[in-house]
């Protein structure tokens, strides 16, 4: 099922209170919060008031001062929220109860499942003075340098860092509704481009630039025998209307020529290589077997006259971070 993001069901109906001139009150847990906060912002703008439990204003911000600034009245949980006054909303990112009863409709037991995966985007809680968008892409690379495969990135339910506020949400969200399943959960940036990997094409190939060009940041992994062996990470609104500048990007990167200070400086996170090779001199264009794109935003790299392949794996080009899902799964699991 292709469903819309959750962030985007609250924050409409966070826009439809707002012109009822309701006040909120905010409970429930860590999710993804774009929509979300640009619907809070405004509602703020209007003079209504908003007040959330600590663990859903994370959604807003990582650092609860910054969530302050806003405007916002944290309380440390649903019980000291105001008993009247306001429009309450639960924040729920997984909602399995929903699934599983569209699921038995059709016939399909799910009872003993034996383990529920799920992709969030998790950019981590930084160390103060340090930015979130360098943390990230470091993290990556430190979880990958001893283990180069992408499933690296992939956690059980009692590896999830401590800094990865929302992936724990995401796992505590289904370990409370479904106890008796195992809990895996990826980033989704490279959950896509996993999945990718599991295109019938792309499978055949040893040599793999992959490329997820999702709705905040589009990443790019070079893949060789199935191991990583560079990782790349801008953001998409800042290569949608340039793609020369992707193009020139993709082949710096393919040739181990980018340094991940520069895209830092262009406002991207990062890159780095996992050659022992200074220069990269082992890593060039001419030697990809294929380029695979996938993500909401693939439309992108069709301006930029390399010879790209859109994955779909299990015959679905939606279906790249499901799949690597699974993939993760059956990895990490056995």
């Amino acid at each position: 099922m292709v469903l819309s993001s959750p962030t985007l069901v609250y924050s409409a109906e966070i826009k439809r209170l707002t012109s009822n001139r309701l006040n909120l009150l905010v409970k429930g847990d860590t999710i993804g919060g774009g929509a979300i906060a640009g619907a809070i912002r405004e509602h703020l703008k209007k003079g209504l008031k908003v007040v959330m439990t600590e663990k859903a204003s994370l959604t807003i911000r990582n650092n609860l001062e910054q969530v302050r600034s806003m405007g916002i009245e944290i309380v440390k949980n649903e019980s000291q929220l105001p008993r009247f006054g306001g429009a309450l909303i639960n924040l729920e990112e997984i909602n399995l109860s929903k699934i599983l009863e569209f699921l038995d409709g059709m016939g399909v037991k799910t009872d003993d499942a034996d383990v529920v995966a799920v992709g969030v985007q998790d950019h981590g809680v930084s160390p103060a003075g340090e930015s979130n968008r360098a943390f990230r892409i470091k993290k990556m690379e430190e979880l990958l340098r001893p283990n180069p495969t992408l499933e690296a990135l992939a956690f059980k339910e009692d590896e999830v860092p401590q800094f990865f506020l929302r992936m724990r949400s995401a796992v505590e969200a289904c370990k409370r509704q479904m106890p008796n399943s195992k809990i895996i959960v990826m980033d989704t940036s490279p959950c896509a481009v996993l999945g990718c990997l599991e295109d019938p094409e792309v499978g055949k190939k040893s040599r793999v630039l992959v490329v997820n060009a999702g709705n905040g940041h589009t990443i790019a992994a070079i893949v060789h025998g199935g191991n990583v062996a560079g990782l790349m990470e801008h953001h998409t609104d800042m290569l949608r209307d340039n793609p020369n500048k992707l193009k020139h990007l993709l082949i710096a990167f393919a040739n181990g020529r980018i340094k991940g200070e520069d895209i830092f400086e262009d406002g991207g996170h990062g890159a780095f290589y996992l050659k022992n090779n200074e220069k990269n001199r082992n890593l060039s264009l001419e030697d990809i077997e294929i380029i695979a794109v996938t993500g909401p935003n693939r439309s992108i790299a069709n301006s930029v006259n390399l010879p790209i392949h859109y994955a779909s794996p299990a015959g679905d080009v939606m279906m790249t971070g499901t799949m690597g899902l699974v993939r993760a799964v059956l990895r990490k699991l056995g």
